[in-house]
């Protein structure tokens, strides 16, 4: 099966609208979200009403998500995300919240395990670093895992006939073929597939993540938007000015 893969869209409503254009042209089957719906951006139900359309969807929620929903602690983020948090609890309707309030921020199913951080701290640890893998791995009993929150499209899997190494590098656009241990089964793998809706890797485009099942790949897509829309939108709602800036820069 071929799975469009998204994440840490934070209320991006033009670039949402391109990514699922983009994923839906090439014929996915189902979808994979791994959290952060809301938060930082100006559109918080008009994203949730196009994902809560979304067939055969498997997801989670996000930091921001948890906060929107009163739990978590807004000392956690900085004043711009806060404020965001703050002006997304007044702008998000009943049915949305509620959907919000039915999601988990790590989900295993038969095919794959989902978390917004790490398995082992799922809302707030960053999957940054091959030691947090290898901590991570026995936590994880069907691969592959997909992760969010670090707005950077990553891959890590431990190093070909070598489980003392593991790699770990930045995924542009081409196709990766996954690791598999003897059986056929998926080996240890995490996939990031980057940020919809606020990409912090110096590129401004969304970014999004296509796995075929069947084949064992992932690739990372990247699908231009209009970053002057969001702009004007975050300006009008009085969000922080900061939140329109780094849109365009990719951070």
């Amino acid at each position: 099966m071929i799975y469009g893969v998204i994440s840490d869209v934070h209320s991006n409503h033009e670039a949402l609208s391109a990514v699922l254009g983009c994923l839906e042209d090439i014929g996915v089957e189902g979808w994979i979200c791994c959290g952060d719906l809301v938060g930082y951006g100006p559109d918080p139900d008009a994203c949730l009403d196009r994902i809560r359309a979304l067939e055969n969807l498997s997801i989670i929620c996000g930091n921001h998500d948890l906060a929107v929903l009163e739990r978590m602690d807004l000392e956690w983020f900085n004043p711009s995300a806060r404020a965001a948090v703050v002006w997304t609890r007044s702008n998000i309707s009943g049915v949305n919240r509620a959907y919000l309030e039915g999601l988990t921020a790590r989900l295993e199913t038969a095919k794959f395990t989902l978390a917004h951080g790490t398995p082992r701290n799922p809302p707030e640890e960053y999957l940054l670093s091959p030691s947090q893998f290898r901590d991570n791995v026995p936590l994880v009993k069907t691969w592959p895992l997909f992760v969010g929150h670090s707005h950077m499209p990553l891959l890590f899997c431990y190093a070909p006939g070598d489980e003392e190494k593991i790699e770990s590098r930045f995924l542009d656009d081409q196709e990766e073929t996954l690791p598999r241990v003897e059986s056929g089964a998926m080996a240890p793998v995490a996939l990031n597939p980057g940020s919809v809706g606020q990409p912090r890797d110096q590129d401004s485009r969304a970014s999004c993540g296509l796995y075929d099942s069947d084949k064992g790949t992932f690739r990372v897509l990247r699908v231009p938007y209009d970053i002057g829309a969001v702009q004007a939108k975050i300006r009008a709602a009085g969000l922080p000015e900061y939140l329109a800036l780094r849109l365009a820069y990719g951070q």
